[in-house]
């Protein structure tokens, strides 16, 4: 991954595991989380570096 990555996690409001994904642009992050917010409103988003190479 590059320099900079955040890795996030979504899970619902039960534990449930629904998505995981790398970026390194805040809006993108924004915009895929509220995409799967808006059925499920109760989201768990974990965020920390992505230091994978």
């Amino acid at each position: 991954m590059g320099i900079g990555m955040i890795r996030y996690r979504v899970e619902g409001p039960d534990g449930e595991f629904l998505d995981e994904f790398s970026s390194n642009a805040p809006d993108f992050a924004k915009w895929r989380i509220n995409r799967i917010r808006k059925y499920v409103p109760d989201l768990k988003v974990t965020k920390k570096p992505d230091d994978r190479d």
